[in-house]
């Protein structure tokens, strides 16, 4: 609940982009139900947890490096592959939030 992620204001553009905030995980989730409950409106407008790095987060220290398993339609990942082999980054991110 304490993890800080970049969240999205899917009713906002900025340069053909939506602007993002950090918020502690806890509070976007809190975000989330306040937001079913009220018909899928808020006043903060639709926001989208999108490109958080839960592998590299910490969180999941116990967890093997493969946090999830992707789905076999996307499963060629030449990107990552890249980035394993020279351990500066990765592409996995974790993406969630309301319909809409």
């Amino acid at each position: 609940g304490e993890a800080v992620v970049p969240v999205a204001n899917c009713d906002v553009k900025e340069y053909n982009s939506n602007p993002k905030e950090q918020l502690p995980f806890k509070e976007y989730v809190e975000y989330w139900r306040e937001y079913i409950r009220n018909g899928y409106r808020s006043s903060r407008g639709c926001l989208y947890l999108k490109d958080w790095h839960l592998s590299r987060s910490g969180l999941l220290p116990d967890a093997p490096a493969d946090v999830y398993t992707t789905p076999v339609y996307f499963s060629s990942d030449w990107l990552n592959e890249y980035w394993d082999a020279v351990a500066v980054d990765d592409f996995r991110f974790v993406y969630m939030g309301p319909k809409g």
